[in-house]
């Protein structure tokens, strides 16, 4: 069980897309100051190593150790933590980002524990980003997304595709500007990416492989060019008072 987890880890830290650097320095823009920042739930430390140009010490932290193993060296410092009880002193933050992993905590609780070690001025981030579309084969990736792999989809999953438009704070909103992530790909690297998605996890457990079927006719339609995939890009934030 460890070694598929950190193999997971592992194929996250390669085919999952890395955030753009003016995310960073938007969240560092809107810290009150630039000292310490929290990844929470930062799985192999995509965020946590965009974080590390702009704060003088970054964490990251998750639930899984096996997860954090597969992070490449860096500057940030990780620890295994749950989202609801942060080993961390009061106040000792000025930024708390969660990256893709929001609707996998107990909300409730989480925001709490934010509260709680946010300095006066601090900023929680909640980031995601929704399903592709790959340039020339518009809506072939979201007919996967939403119809083989449906059934293998947690509920949750609603949530981080939409941008968590239900997530709410008593605290000031910091509106996003807006951006995209954008890579230019094989097919290869999207069925990397594709890997990665918890629902084909789910789907094999179950002795179910829907990307057996889709890989040749993905690859057929892509060609052995590289094409541009675009995910948008959505911060919720806001500003502890």
């Amino acid at each position: 069980m460890t070694e598929s987890l950190f193999q997971r880890g592992s194929q996250y830290q390669q085919f999952r897309p890395t955030y753009p650097t003016s995310l960073f320095q938007w969240l560092a823009d809107q810290s009150a100051g630039n000292d310490c920042a929290l990844d929470l739930g930062c799985g192999s430390g995509q965020a946590s190593r965009g974080l590390e140009p702009w704060f003088r010490q970054v964490v990251g932290a998750d639930i899984s150790h096996e997860q954090l193993l597969a992070a490449p060296a860096s500057q940030s410092h990780y620890l295994v933590s749950q989202a609801h009880r942060l080993p961390l002193a009061d106040a000792s933050l000025d930024l708390i980002t969660v990256a893709q992993a929001y609707h996998w905590f107990d909300q409730t609780t989480f925001q709490a524990e934010a509260a709680r070690t946010l300095r006066p001025g601090g900023v929680l981030a909640l980031i995601s980003y929704g399903v592709c579309e790959v340039e020339g084969l518009e809506g072939m990736i979201r007919d996967f997304h939403d119809g083989p792999l449906a059934p293998w989809w947690p509920a949750e999953r609603a949530q981080v595709v939409a941008g968590y438009p239900d997530a709410s704070l008593p605290w000031p909103v910091l509106p996003y500007p807006g951006d995209t992530i954008t890579r230019d790909w094989t097919a290869s690297d999207m069925l990397g990416y594709l890997d990665t998605w918890s629902a084909l996890v789910q789907a094999a457990r179950a002795g179910e492989h829907p990307l057996d079927d889709f890989s040749p006719r993905l690859r057929q339609a892509w060609g052995s060019e590289l094409r541009t995939v675009r995910w948008p890009l959505r911060v919720r934030a806001w500003r502890k008072q």
